[in-house]
């Protein structure tokens, strides 16, 4: 394999969500460090998700949205989140600040979150874009007093006197020190600070200081009339933090398997610049071991990941979104839904029996435009009438080879496999591919299991 073809693949399904075989050859004039400043540069701009207008009108905005409002908003939410999900998955293919975007899609996870007021995860989501690349002090203030994480994780019932620990503890265990690094003495101090931290009826954050603990706390050691906001700057001067998230960075972005000597360094690194993520990410995607083949090919590909790659090469559309939604969730990974606060474990936890063999035959059902692509989890005795089998007929998505197959016209078998696949291609079979025409090709190396590693 072209050892310089591959580097350029592999930091672009790291540090974006893949590129086309006709893009990576453009850009094989180019040493490394010039497309790691490109991909740096473009994401400097950017722009919000803003599908969804703000809910209330004039009167509202002033005075709060009343029951029914709510109600109305809560039924609506589910199906426009769904709409959100769609055009995020467009963002993540076509925006040019891909970087950006793919921190966005980390964060999403570290932050786990899912509200039935799409709305609020819509402006959350723009929360996460704005700081992606910032500092992580900024980042974790911001979400801290997110509506929809205040929502999600019960703050608006944290209050003086009869104080609510989920928030208190999940911003130590999952968000800043990791599991094991606090006691439950930290968490319900740390939860009289955030008393009083709620939402307003007008879904904006909003602090009630009849409803917070200004008495003396005891966190991490120190006593003091802590704030919020001093409990969050606290567990950003424990080096702790800085450990924790290089090690979730790490096994996102280079290897699921940590190489304690880069971690610390980075941790190091990453803690004296002031939590700096754009110079953490820089540092990664710009040392020679991030190009090591240790670290090329070694993790899953996530369904959201598979499903931009899909987008992305064959510019495939999904001409139902209800389609879309049911794919990833056969695959495991809806955004905007994860599974809980802990968010999706990625890497092996993505592969089970059944999401296996629908990522290996992806390719094939995108070949057939989705015909025999079923991802409703129907029980296959169920009896269907005529225009039931009728409907199912319909293409349930459409593909776009030309540029694929003009590209791959007269390229020799190791050119298909080098194009697609990152991982070890010695022991692949080559006569997989004797006598098969050009699309063929294309189609028998995006079905080996090879395909599904990055």
């Amino acid at each position: 394999m072209n050892d310089h073809q591959r580097k350029i693949q592999h930091v672009y399904l790291r540090a974006g969500f893949s590129e086309t075989p006709k893009r990576i050859q453009e850009l094989s004039g180019k040493t490394i460090q010039e497309i790691v400043d490109d991909l740096f540069e473009n994401s400097k701009s950017y722009k919000d998700i803003n599908y969804l207008p703000y809910p209330l009108n004039e009167r509202e905005e002033k005075k709060g949205a009343g029951g029914i409002k709510l109600a109305n908003l809560f039924i609506k939410s589910f199906s426009e989140m769904e709409q959100l999900n769609e055009q995020w998955i467009f963002k993540m293919t076509y925006t040019k600040a891909v970087l950006r975007e793919k921190l966005v899609f980390f964060w999403h996870n570290h932050f786990s979150t899912s509200v039935t007021f799409s709305y609020l995860m819509q402006q959350q989501n723009n929360t996460i874009r704005k700081h992606a690349l910032g500092k992580f002090g900024d980042l974790l203030h911001a979400i801290a007093k997110d509506p929809a994480m205040i929502i999600y994780l019960n703050n608006q019932q944290n209050v003086k006197d009869h104080p609510n620990e989920n928030f208190a503890r999940e911003v130590m265990e999952l968000f800043t020190l990791g599991e094991g690094n606090y006691s439950e003495d930290d968490i319900k101090e740390a939860a009289r600070a955030f008393t009083g931290w709620a939402v307003s009826k007008t879904g904006e954050f909003e602090f009630n200081p009849k409803k917070h603990d200004e008495g003396e706390k005891t966190f991490m050691g120190e006593k003091g009339f802590f704030t919020g906001e001093d409990i969050l700057n606290n567990l950003l001067a424990n080096k702790q933090t800085a450990v924790y998230l290089v090690s979730k960075i790490y096994k996102e972005f280079v290897n699921p398997k940590l190489n304690e000597t880069h971690v610390s360094l980075l941790a190091d690194s990453f803690y004296n610049s002031g939590y700096n993520i754009e110079k953490l990410m820089y540092a990664i995607f710009s040392a020679d071991w991030f190009y090591a083949e240790e670290n090329i090919g070694v993790k899953i590909v996530s369904p959201v990941e598979l499903i931009v790659r899909f987008k992305k090469i064959l510019s495939i559309e999904f001409k139902e979104l209800k389609f879309l939604i049911n794919y990833q969730k056969a695959l495991g990974q809806v955004l905007f839904f994860p599974p809980n606060v802990a968010g999706w474990k990625g890497h092996q936890a993505w592969i089970d029996s059944a999401s296996l063999l629908l990522r290996l035959n992806t390719i094939s059902y995108i070949h057939e435009d989705g015909l025999s692509l079923d991802v409703n989890g129907k029980p296959a005795f169920e009896t269907e009438n005529k225009d039931k089998r009728e409907s199912n007929k319909k293409k349930k998505l459409t593909a776009k080879w030309d540029n694929l197959l003009e590209h791959f016209e007269g390229k020799t078998d190791d050119d298909f496999i080098d194009a697609f696949i990152q991982c070890e291609t010695a022991h692949i079979d080559k006569t997989l591919f004797t006598g098969l025409s050009v699309k063929q090709k294309l189609i028998v190396v995006m079905t080996l299991p090879e395909f599904q590693l990055i």
